[in-house]
């Protein structure tokens, strides 16, 4: 629980699949298929963080080893007492944003990816960091956050995105 608690040994597993996903395809098509899907995980990402970020200023509520000082001693041998707002999870909506925009669009990866998602975020929970409703509220701000992305920003900026590849592409980046 350790490793899957620690803010950096998931998040660098997440990018470097992100990277592979990338990169990882000789089909042009299917390049391109990946690059888009790959577009609309680094936005809904953004949005989550950005959604986290409004949560966060509208309602507050203390941590677990806030409320109950006998759980510092568990926060300190696994994690650190946080100071960020609990509610929602900034580590769930990340997490579950990254699955879900994988999922939209290939299933048997995003299937793969909810196994991250879910130990990154409960990690967190096991070390009385965040409270059940924490890790659920960030899941479905995360969840929402795919799908608005991927249904309805994304097709709005579809020309920029396009062009943006076009420039990518002449660069031998995607």
């Amino acid at each position: 629980m350790i490793w899957f608690a620690n803010d950096y040994f998931t998040p660098v597993g997440f990018s470097l699949f992100l990277l592979a996903f990338w990169f990882s395809s000789r089909d042009t098509a299917e390049r391109t298929r990946r690059n888009r899907t790959f577009v609309i995980v680094a936005l809904s990402i953004g949005a989550a963080s950005g959604f986290v970020l409004v949560a966060n200023n509208l309602w507050r509520h203390p941590h677990p080893f806030v409320d109950m000082p006998e759980l510092l001693e568990i926060v300190n041998l696994i994690y650190y007492p946080i100071h960020d707002p609990p509610f929602p999870s900034n580590t769930s909506a990340v997490s579950f944003a990254i699955f879900m925009s994988i999922w939209l669009f290939y299933r048997k990866l995003g299937w793969f990816l909810l196994v991250p998602a879910i130990l990154w975020p409960f990690a967190k929970l096991y070390a009385a960091v965040y409270y059940p409703s924490d890790f659920v509220g960030g899941a479905v701000l995360g969840i929402l956050s795919s799908l608005f992305i991927a249904y309805f920003f994304v097709p709005v900026i579809d020309p920029i995105i396009n062009r943006v590849f076009v420039v990518l592409r002449k660069l031998v980046l995607a």
